[in-house]
Order: structure tokens, then sequence, then C-alpha cells
């Protein structure tokens, strides 16, 4: 299966004012937005992706970087492979913001594409573990810390006169690229075309059903893979479903994305992914945003206790939910929720619909 390596290799050598923009391109500028350039990048300074991109080779061993996690594994290979082709490297990066609380992690920067366009892009959740603790927020209360740096960001760099914006992100960064599009200044939301969300969470219902959501509708494109799990979290529509070379979570990796020349090698949502939607909306529906609350910060507060600060990769917290169920301290009604949690999301797409607390 071909994937966004082929078509830098097709296309490269094209500029974009021989070749227009398009989603592989998303694609690419979502990768990249995994490196962290924070040490390097200050917000009223420009940078070309040739320059930003070496500098960041040059002082980050890929043996390093590849145990963050499979998003940065791919910022490095993608970079790695633009940094020197006419259609990137030219390219200017500007307003890069990096910030970092113990409830907030938050990237955005604007790639000028061509004198009329800009990509204003912003990055996932990355291993730093207050960005999990707001994927776990979106359940249960809105705005988020990083939603509303995200509006804060559109409404000072998206300005009235000069180039259109088309606003992306991968996983959560899908999600801040649609709420910041909604709650943008009235005044300035004709200048972004496009809003992408590659595989991002979608909304809550009282956000969903608002007028701000159906104002960007038409102009809100959510793609997932087949196999989706994170675009499956909240209330979306709109799917372009993409074939993906790995199965399961490994499938939100947006290298695995199926290419076909310059198109999205176009699918059909898994029946795992159909049911897990399905028992995330009962799961969410059931239970107050009281009752989500609990769950996520017993979660992240048995991960804290435990010195985790970093998700360097899944397998280094595969037993986090047995540890909870046996941690006397953790509440039984809160106990249930989570457990009931773990049944809705990991066990029911296999058609088991709940686990009984011993």
């Amino acid at each position: 299966m071909s994937n966004l390596f082929d078509y830098i290799t097709k296309y490269g050598n094209f500029s974009f004012e021989d070749k227009k923009f398009n989603d592989i391109d998303n694609l690419v500028f979502c990768s990249i937005s995994y490196a962290n350039f924070s040490k390097k990048c200050k917000t009223n300074e420009v940078y070309s992706i040739s320059e930003i991109g070496k500098e960041y080779l040059a002082h980050n061993k890929y043996e390093d970087v590849k145990k963050l996690g499979i998003p940065q594994d791919e910022a490095y290979r993608v970079l790695t492979r633009i940094i020197d082709e006419k259609r990137y490297k030219d390219l200017k990066l500007r307003n890069y913001t990096y910030k970092i609380s113990d409830n907030m992690q938050f990237c955005a920067f604007i790639i000028e594409v061509t004198k009329k366009l800009n990509y204003l892009c912003f990055e996932g959740t990355d291993e730093v573990l207050s960005g999990w603790i707001e994927d776990g927020m979106l359940s249960y209360t809105f705005p988020v810390p990083s939603q509303i740096e995200a509006v804060k960001y559109v409404n000072k760099h998206v300005k009235l006169f000069g180039p259109k914006y088309i606003v992306g992100g991968h996983s959560k960064g899908g999600n801040l690229a649609l709420v910041s599009s909604m709650y943008m200044r009235k005044y300035k939301s004709g200048k972004v075309i496009k809003v992408y969300s590659n595989d991002g969470p979608g909304l809550r219902d009282n956000e969903y059903y608002s007028n701000e959501y159906l104002n960007i509708k038409s102009k809100y494109i959510h793609i997932v893979p087949f196999c989706s799990v994170v675009g499956m979290m909240l209330k979306s529509d709109k799917e372009v479903v993409v074939k993906s070379s790995k199965k399961n979570i490994i499938g939100h990796a947006l290298t695995t994305w199926g290419v076909v020349d310059d198109k999205l090698d176009l699918g059909e949502l898994s029946v795992k992914s159909i049911r897990l939607r399905k028992s995330l909306e009962i799961w969410l529906h059931e239970h107050s945003d009281e009752d989500k609350e609990r769950v996520f910060k017993a979660v992240f507060d048995a991960l804290k206790k435990s010195d985790v600060t970093t998700f360097p990769n899944v397998g280094k917290i595969r037993n986090l939910f047995k540890i909870i169920h046996n941690m006397g301290e953790i509440d039984k009604s809160t106990k249930r929720i989570l457990l009931d949690f773990i049944a809705y999301v990991f066990v029911s797409v296999k058609g088991i619909k709940k686990i009984d607390e011993d």
C-alpha cells in the first residue's frame, strides 16, 4: 500500500504553484507538528522548513526520538524526506508556539504555502502527561485549556487582510482545529476555507448541535482510518474513511494511511470502529460529567503517584487499569464506572457489553 512517503517521492519536485495543495500535503504538515521545535523557534521569527528541519535533525538522534512514541517517530522520518524537496524546503514556518503546564499541552504554527494560502496546524497529544489529561477532559468539560489557547491563537494570527487559511491537526490537534474555527471571531471566519481533523475526537452534544458548528460544517473534513479509535470519540459526522496498512490503534498513525497517486485511498469503516462508536455513545450518555471527571481523575492521579510524567509507549502502562482496580483508595462507585469504561471501549468491540466487578 502506498503512503505519504510515496507521494513525497513522486511530487516532491513540484512547487505548490505547479501542483495545488491537497489532502496528502495536509497529512505531511500534521506529521511534522510532533517534532518539538521549541528550543529553536521563537514566536515572532520566520524559518524555512529546511532550516528548522535540519536544525532539529542535527540535535536529535532518531534512536532517542522514536522512544517518545509513534507520532514523534513519524515526524522525524517525514522531516528527513522533505527538507531537501522543492515542494517543501523553502516554505516558511512562523508563529511557532509551544506551551506546557500541569493541565495543558499546546503547540501550533503556520506554514506559508503560497502567497494566497496558509496552513495553520495544531499538534496532537505528544508524550507529555498533561496532554493526555486534556484528552480525558474533552468528554466532560468544555472548553479545555488547549481549546482556549487554540481560539486565542487563531484570533491573534489569522489576519483580516492577506491569504486564506486551511486549519488542521491530527488527533487532539484535529479537535483544536475544529473548535478554534468554530469560535474564531466572526469577521475573520471567512478567511478559513477548510478545516481538517485527521482522526481527531469529535464534540460533546452541546457543541455538536450548536450554531457555531453548523456555521463551519461545510468546511469541515474529518478523515479517519478504517480502524479508527480516537476519531470515534465524542460526536462527529462527515467522515472520509481511508485505508490503513495497520489495524487498531496503530492505524491512527498518519504514515500508515493509504495514498493513491495524490489522493487518499478510500475505504469503509470497520465493524469494530462502528461498534466502538456506539459503545462510547452509550457510556457517555449513561454517566454524568461528574462521573466521567472522577474516572479520569482517578486514572491520572494513579499515574502521577507512580511518577509517570510522559507516555513514551503504551507498553509501560498496559497494566494501569488492573492497578487501579486493585487500589483501595479508589471508592467502589468510581471503580465501577472505570470498569464500565474499560468494557465499553476495549471489550465491546468484540461483542461483550459489560464486565461485572467481583
